[in-house]
């Protein structure tokens, strides 16, 4: 029997494609806010977010006759007619926030416009408006959300404890934070202060106040226009890399969202430069046309659909394949200013709490006022009973002075001009291992067998893709036997050894005759090569299973100058000729770096000066 659902349970189920836990709410009220105009955002949160949620912001306010309508199912002012879809502009546009908030919490909203004499309390629960009254309060609008889940009870039993719920909530507010570096953020987390940003501008000193100096200090800046696209932001060098990929953000047309096109273009520009297994650090800002980007895939928004993915990918990837090619990209010998890249997810740095103030606490009890906007910290003065810690006063200091100095830098430009490998001064070498050679600026230390490794590599690439294979005939032929699966899968692979200037064929019994090898490797190397890309497909015998062709070479690059091998000064300059002559010089095929770098700064601060 057909049944047309109670209003209630209806609103309920409506709610539950949008509300799935705090975070949820969290995103929602601060999608608004910013849609609003609000140059100043503060979040707060009790419990996780399960018991209290107030955000407040200075944006432009509800007037007094809608307040109603903002309550309502479908009721939005972000789009008006179905070609608006087409071009969406604005965070939020489905017209359900508010309608399911109160359908499964308790809502207070105090607003108001600023050409208003007084703003409007409203006061919701379970879909009903209470109250709707007049109230003195300022500009802008006071969103506060308790006891959610409070009537689904079987939906709250699933919510997580207090703090992986509060975790969720600082994370979103985290990337909200970065993605409007011009808004000045407060996030609050019961007594604490977790963090706020300045509202200049400035993505980098976000990063740091978010997730601290030691992530922000040695990021790469991306900046490259092309086209109808822009991309801005900092990525990691490939000596600072994670085990996961939670430490990347992505913000398309100001929303903070998941997308594997932006993933692909990201892996693509580290292709080589990392270890299997590492995932670089990443903060990116993209800018594409509003009508070539799909933002209605996903209930709650966080996926995004691009008109034309592989323009998209190839442009990211080639920007910050730009900017890695870059001296700054070049990883620097480990000091006390050089840290390695944390394993763990890096988490916003919370600021100390404050000592608790005389009176009751902020909360439901009390009067439901706009919090004050944020304010830069500064130094406590110290009570009668402290003494101040001028160490750690001036620590503090010196370490905002360099934060300004570095945003400054990145402002600037600085660090962004390509090395020229070719004309380095070469010095000599150490260990009979790593070539040292300087520019002026820097000393630099290059690890003959990666450089040589990277050379061999992309050779074997080009004889690959070259359109005339060049071969040199063996003196004797090479016989070379295969497994059973490896010959039935021939079809699959003996067409790759082909291409690349092999000459080889079927000699029965699973026995090979190659009778040329390609012309740029000498007749070991062409052999090791060809013995363990057989090896390998041994283990998988279908080609098509690796990661491509590159991999199979990569894996093989057996035939590099080793560690201990002497080379001469015209050896050690035609290496670094050759490694010039590269695409990707700054890494070998397994992504170890070819070369590091030690500043005069470095060094003067390894002896003290």
């Amino acid at each position: 029997m057909i049944r047309v659902l109670d209003k209630n349970v209806a609103d309920k189920i409506a709610a539950g494609e949008v509300i799935d836990r705090p975070v949820s709410i969290v995103k929602e009220l601060l999608e608004n806010a910013l849609d609003a105009g609000a140059t100043q955002i503060t979040a707060e949160i009790r419990g996780g977010g399960k018991e209290y949620i107030r955000i407040t912001d200075d944006g432009c306010g509800i007037p007094a006759e809608e307040t109603g309508l903002a309550f309502r199912r479908h009721a939005t002012s972000k789009i008006e007619t179905e070609q608006d879809l087409d071009s969406i502009r604005s965070l939020g546009f489905r017209g359900e926030a508010l309608a399911s908030i109160c359908a499964v919490a308790r809502v207070d909203m105090i607003t108001k416009t600023a050409d208003a004499h007084t703003g409007r309390h409203v006061v919701c629960e379970g879909s009903e408006i209470l109250t709707d009254d007049p109230v003195g309060c300022p500009e802008g609008t006071t969103i506060t959300v308790q006891d959610l889940f409070y009537n689904v009870p079987a939906r709250k039993k699933f919510l997580g404890p207090d703090g992986a719920e509060a975790r969720r909530i600082i994370d979103l507010v985290s990337r909200i934070a970065l993605a409007y570096p011009d808004v000045r953020f407060r996030l609050r987390s019961g007594r604490q202060e977790i963090f706020q940003t300045t509202g200049r501008g400035s993505i980098l000193d976000n990063i740091c106040r978010i997730y601290g100096r030691d992530i922000g200090r040695d990021l790469v800046k991306v900046d490259k226009a092309q086209d109808q696209f822009l991309l801005r932001g900092f990525v990691s060098p490939p000596n600072m890399s994670s085990s996961s990929r939670n430490r990347q953000f992505f913000c398309v047309n100001g929303r903070v969202v998941s997308s594997k096109t932006v993933e692909q273009g990201l892996e693509k520009a580290y292709r080589e430069r990392l270890f299997a297994g590492r995932f670089p650090i990443a903060f990116l800002f993209l800018q594409v046309p509003a009508d070539q980007l799909d933002v209605n895939v996903h209930p709650t928004k966080k996926e995004i659909r691009f008109d034309d993915p592989f323009a998209v990918e190839d442009f990211l990837a080639e920007a910050v394949r730009e900017a890695l090619e870059g001296k700054q990209a070049i990883p620097a010998v480990e000091t006390e200013r050089a840290k390695p890249a944390v394993e763990t997810a890096p988490e916003p740095v919370a600021a100390k709490p404050a000592p608790a103030k005389a009176g009751p606490e902020a909360g439901p009890e009390t009067e439901i006022t706009p919090a004050p906007a944020a304010v830069e910290t500064a130094p406590a003065p110290a009570s009668a009973s402290e003494q101040v810690d001028i160490k750690n006063l001036l620590q503090s200091m010196r370490a905002d002075a360099e934060l300004k100095e570095q945003t400054a830098e990145y402002t600037a430009g600085k660090g962004e001009e390509p090395l020229d490998l070719a004309s380095l001064e070469v010095i000599g070498s150490v260990f009979l291992t790593y070539i040292l050679a300087t520019d002026g600026d820097c000393l630099y230390l290059i690890d003959q067998h990666a450089a040589h490794e990277r050379i061999f590599y992309e050779k074997l690439l080009a004889q690959y893709h070259a359109s005339e294979k060049l071969q040199q005939e063996m003196l004797i032929p090479l016989q070379i036997s295969v497994s059973a699966d490896v010959e039935s899968a021939e079809d699959a692979w003996i067409g790759y050894l082909q291409a690349m200037g092999y000459d080889i064929e079927n000699f029965g019994s699973r026995m090979y005759l190659v009778r040329a090898v390609p012309a740029f490797a000498g007749p070991q190397e062409a052999e090791q090569f060809l013995r363990q890309m057989l090896l390998e497909l041994e283990a998988r015998p279908d080609i098509h299973s690796f990661a491509g062709l590159d991999k199979l070479i990569m894996r093989s690059c057996k035939s590099a100058v080793k560690g201990g091998d002497v080379l001469h000064p015209a050896e050690i300059r035609s290496l670094l000729t050759q490694l010039a002559d590269c695409d990707r010089p700054w890494s070998c095929p397994h992504g170890r770096p070819t070369i590091v770098k030690l500043t005069k700064y470095d060094l003067e601060k390894m002896f003290k000066r």
